[in-house]
């Protein structure tokens, strides 16, 4: 449900615009446009309706263009009782929406009403679209490759992608989760609202809370003005929750609540507004031994996990890296010339590794590799070394059961990518993360697993 404010020094004027609207939306009223300016941040509104004349204070138009200046990105309707041409250019030329008499009949309220809302909500996806960095970096429209295993995962997805239920995406640290819960969201039929990616594992639980559901003026130190929060942002499409394991308890209660009445509560705020989202959601944790462990909700998982998915991992998947290795290094050929091809023996070695990573330590790799090579063909000297004298003898034993000596050797060559990556960043744990192609909350929690201190 939209919030609407109304500015209006007429008393009443408000309760015209409810009985022409209905319930339809939330509606709210003050009486002068420094009232309405304050409110616009106490409140995330979706709508303004502003008288043009309120003496003896600004205008509506005064109030409009300082809102402006605030950078609040809210749709102004004017209205007036005495409506002349010049007045109408000039609410037209400082950016009103649109202007209208207040005789106006309600017909024409709720359209103009309904168009603003759905011109406000373009504004947000413009905005949004303008700070997606990361997405620019992605691996284009859908997973590359033509393994079995991720064919028959494109094609999981692309079936899912028809309802409206709730995914789970299964898969270590860079493997392309957020890539297949963007083929989800063009395949759906909300291919053609926004599509918002939020890291659950970025901020602290207040934080996440504020982030997801908003929150108003003061409902915190430091909210110096209101926020919609990304459910809002995400209405109409898809709201994307990356490492959802990583969500405090107090946040997975309030999750669950919010798929189950499908409304929202900002913090601080007493006014619930329905939303209309999907929620497709990916870990690379194991949420049953969580469950077990009293760490995450079960009643939440299976509100979440309607169709799991699960990416596998590089190393699951080798036949795909020369397709991999050709689509990085087609795509970076806007950066120079060369190189355009890897060699046999560079394919190889890169078939040795293990990918502790996964395909954002390979785009790495490729990246670095094309930097450092001088010719149009990287060589295996291009691509960094792997120091196997650092693999346990428990690895080499051979009377050890293969799978054991097989983890033994992964673990061994993950660590010490890890203490690489340290070396090569100065110790610095945001940056090392950052060299390997996964999130710092998965290297912190790598760097507990192989007990390394730093």
């Amino acid at each position: 449900m939209s919030r609407l404010l109304v500015v209006d020094d007429e008393p009443g004027f408000a309760k015209l615009v409810e009985a022409h609207l209905g319930n339809e939306h939330v509606i709210e009223e003050v009486s002068s446009a420094e009232a309405g300016l304050a409110s616009l941040d106490e409140i995330a509104y979706d709508v303004v309706l502003t008288d043009l004349h309120m003496p003896p204070g600004p205008t509506g138009i005064e109030m409009m263009k300082r809102a402006r200046e605030r950078d609040l990105d809210i749709p102004f309707i004017v209205l007036t009782g005495h409506a002349t041409v010049e007045s109408a250019v000039e609410a037209m030329r400082e950016g009103a929406f649109d202007y209208m008499r207040k005789s106006a009949s309600g017909d024409e309220l709720r359209t103009s009403v309904q168009r603003a809302l759905a011109h406000g909500r373009m504004l947000r996806e413009v905005r949004r679209l303008r700070g997606e960095v990361a997405e620019a970096r992605g691996l284009g429209d859908r997973p590359v490759g033509n393994s079995a295993r991720i064919r028959e995962v494109i094609a999981l997805a692309e079936r899912v992608a028809a309802s409206d239920a709730s995914v789970m995406i299964y898969g270590e640290s860079g493997t392309g989760k957020e890539l297949l819960a963007r083929v989800i969201h063009r395949s759906s039929g909300r291919r053609d609202g926004p599509f918002v990616a939020f890291d659950c594992s970025a901020l602290a639980p207040s934080l996440v809370e504020s982030e997801l559901f908003g929150h108003e003026k003061g409902a915190f130190t430091g909210a110096q003005r209101a926020r919609r929060g990304l459910f809002r942002e995400a209405s109409g499409g898809t709201l994307f929750l990356d490492e959802i394991g990583d969500v405090a308890p107090e946040v997975q209660n309030k999750l669950l609540r919010v798929i189950q009445e499908r409304e929202i509560k900002p913090v601080g705020g007493d006014v619930f507004v329905k939303i209309d989202v999907r929620i497709l959601a990916a870990t690379n944790k194991n949420l049953r031994q969580l469950i077990r462990d009293g760490k995450f909700r079960e009643d939440l998982y299976y509100r979440l996990a309607v169709v799991p998915i699960e990416l596998p991992p590089l190393r699951e998947r080798k036949e795909d890296i020369p397709e991999l290795v050709a689509y990085f290094l087609a795509r970076r050929r806007g950066a120079g010339p060369r190189p355009h091809r890897m060699s046999p023996s560079a394919l190889m070695r890169l078939d040795s590794y293990q990918w502790p990573g996964n395909i954002r330590e390979l785009e790495n790799v490729i990246e670095r590799a094309a930097i450092l090579s001088d010719g149009q063909e990287i060589q295996a000297k291009d691509l960094p070394s792997v120091d196997v004298a650092h693999v346990p003898e428990a690895a080499l034993d051979a009377t050890r059961p293969l799978k054991e000596r097989v983890s033994e050797a992964v673990r061994a060559v993950e660590r010490q990518a890890i203490l690489e990556a340290l070396q090569a960043e100065q110790g610095s744990p945001t940056r090392a993360s950052k060299r390997l192609g996964i999130s710092r909350a998965s290297f912190y929690n790598k760097l507990k697993e192989h007990d390394i201190n730093i």
